[in-house]
């Protein structure tokens, strides 16, 4: 099932018209909606007027379904995503009973920016218990803003390397709480 699931991910991602089965476009989302959006959420708390303009033509609002996974460990990564309604919980499978849950991301956490950076496969499987909004930045947009505003694009992956550098330390301090104990 769990390699049923993934390849249809994938195939979704290939075509550009669905992120999986769960996941779906939120029709007629204005740029001034998604502004808003984007306003409310901590990582861009300090933009200025014109980034925020351009930024809310390249994020797209997306609902994910009850129980829905937004993407599974092993997916092709090719989006980002910034958490505007519910939350989801990350999980690793790396444990022969099944996943193994490592986070719960709630409203304005970020979801997929190592993926975006790096074009890795996804690292986690990353499922929402409740419905969800997420606005979604794939790798296109997201290199058309390096090239068009490189500006804000480098503010841009200022903003992802520090979320990463905090979940390194978050990530460090719980191993070695572990390793202590």
């Amino acid at each position: 099932m769990v390699v049923q699931m993934q390849a249809a991910t994938m195939t979704a991602l290939k075509d550009g018209r669905k992120y999986s089965d769960a996941v779906r476009p939120v029709p007629d989302t204005s740029p001034a909606k998604i502004s808003e959006l984007l306003m409310g959420l901590p990582l861009f708390h300090d933009i200025e007027t014109w980034e925020l303009q351009v930024l809310s033509r390249n994020f797209r609002l997306y609902s994910v379904d009850a129980g829905g996974a937004l993407f599974s460990e092993g997916d092709e990564g090719d989006f980002m995503a910034l958490i505007v309604e519910g939350a989801a919980d990350l999980t690793k499978q790396n444990d022969p009973k099944g996943p193994v849950k490592v986070a719960t991301e709630g409203v304005g956490r970020t979801l997929g920016e190592m993926a975006l950076i790096d074009g890795e496969p996804r690292s986690a499987t990353a499922r929402f218990a409740k419905s969800g909004k997420v606005l979604l930045l794939t790798r296109q947009s997201f290199e058309g803003i390096m090239n068009e505003h490189p500006r804000l694009g480098i503010d841009l992956l200022w903003r992802i390397c520090r979320v990463l550098s905090q979940r390194l330390r978050r990530t460090t301090g719980s191993l070695s709480e572990r390793l202590s104990s």
